[in-house]
């Protein structure tokens, strides 16, 4: 590595280093809020609802937050999103009514949001195009390591409240939720002093009129095509969050695990995606992001598939583990992919596009979801999810194929 690749990588790593605190909250959120809920003795509907509203509050912020990444810059956004994501946190954690429940999910998914969005545009802004699949790949790699390690670190801290503390669970889990809510706290002493671009993107001088309208009947037309891959995104992603909310249920209904020992099974599966996708970015470099991107998207409807009918503890975690590889891999290859056809100074609103697509999908999968689960079995849910994640995938691949400008 030469000493300009050193310098570069300074600044990279300190915003993983604010991304991996700024996940912890999320992280102890996703494990242990539908325990929380359930300890309350509310339905799964109300579940799946509440992973809905924090996909809706997220929802709502990203076009405003795709503006303020491209005018003030992506440290504007990030350290905005870690101060709301940590109030929507602690509120969700004391939250006992239903409205309530759903009202802080909606702040904390206005922080998660924003930190989405202004994301790709940074690590674009701060890496050069040889470097930047690795760059994409290494942040993704390491937030999934800490997904798993931090995953089982919200199951031990709940146990350990419990057992060591005397709580009963619903306090230990409670008191659990309100330290990660603290861990995303501290992110933002570390994006606030983090070397990222700050500003929007320059403005260009005048042009003659000619060239101008020339410039803008082709941004019309990359618009239109970026949008409609956009579309393909959101239609890929609805068969993922079908079930992604429901998985430490499914574990504890079906196989009657702790939520300890869950904790642990998917702290192993997260390690075993980080190493995935770390792999996968040094891959893209030689195959190129399209490629990987299309061979990837293949695998997800036969896990789901086949976990709809698995019948022992062992195939399921093997098939959880194998369906769950896909959106790891496959997110860091669809920003790489729609932000370098994207000049600079829309990549702010292009990124908020790409995450509508990412929360509209996780909103409308929760919820329905939520229902299937309610008015059948997690066999049904899978292979529901499955099929729609198999139409999707195959329309992300055809528009994955075509090149810019067809």
């Amino acid at each position: 590595m030469s000493a300009s690749e050193r310098r570069a990588l300074g600044p990279v790593l300190s915003v993983i280093a604010g991304n991996v605190l700024f996940g912890t909250g999320l992280i102890f959120h996703a494990f242990l809020y539908n325990f929380y809920l359930d300890a309350l003795h509310l339905s799964s509907a109300v579940m799946g609802y509440a992973a809905s509203a924090l996909a809706g509050g997220g929802l709502v912020t990203l076009l405003p937050a795709g503006t303020l990444t491209d005018r003030a810059g992506p440290r504007a956004t990030v350290t905005t999103a870690a101060v709301v994501l940590a109030v929507g946190l602690a509120l969700g954690a004391v939250a006992a009514a239903p409205l309530a429940v759903y009202a802080a999910a909606a702040v904390a998914g206005a922080g998660s949001g924003l930190w989405r969005v202004a994301m790709p545009p940074m690590l674009m802004g701060l890496t050069e195009p040889g470097a930047r699949a690795r760059a994409f790949a290494w942040n993704v790699g390491l937030l999934v390591v800490w997904g798993g390690l931090g995953t089982a670190l919200a199951g031990a801290t709940s146990q350990w409240l419990e057992r060591g503390w005397g709580f009963e669970q619903l306090a230990a889990v409670r008191g659990a939720l309100l330290l990660g809510a603290v861990g995303s706290a501290a992110s933002l002493l570390v994006f606030r002093r983090s070397r990222v671009p700050e500003g929007g993107a320059p403005v260009a001088a005048a042009a003659e009129p000619a060239a101008q309208s020339a410039r803008v009947g082709t941004s019309l037309l990359a618009t239109r095509q970026l949008l409609l891959l956009v579309g393909l995104v959101a239609v890929w992603m609805l068969g993922p969050a079908l079930a992604a909310p429901f998985f430490n249920i499914f574990f504890a209904r079906e196989h009657r695990l702790s939520i300890e020992r869950i904790g642990f099974i998917l702290a192993a599966a997260n390690v075993c995606w980080a190493i995935a996708v770390l792999a996968s970015g040094e891959l893209a470099r030689r195959v190129g992001v399209r490629r990987l991107l299309v061979v990837s998207l293949l695998f997800f409807a036969p896990a789901m598939w086949g976990l709809s009918f698995a019948g022992n503890v062992e195939l399921a975690v093997l098939l959880y583990w194998l369906q769950g590889l896909i959106a790891p891999v496959t997110n860091p290859l669809i920003d790489q992919w729609l932000l370098g056809q994207t000049p600079r100074e829309r990549q702010g609103a292009v990124s908020s596009w790409r995450q509508v697509a990412a929360d509209g999908s996780a909103m409308v999968g929760a919820s329905v979801g939520g229902r299937l689960l309610e008015s059948g079995a997690f066999g049904r849910l899978f292979a529901v999810a499955g099929a729609i994640g198999f139409v999707g995938g195959l329309g992300l691949i055809a528009g994955a194929r075509r090149r810019p400008g067809q």
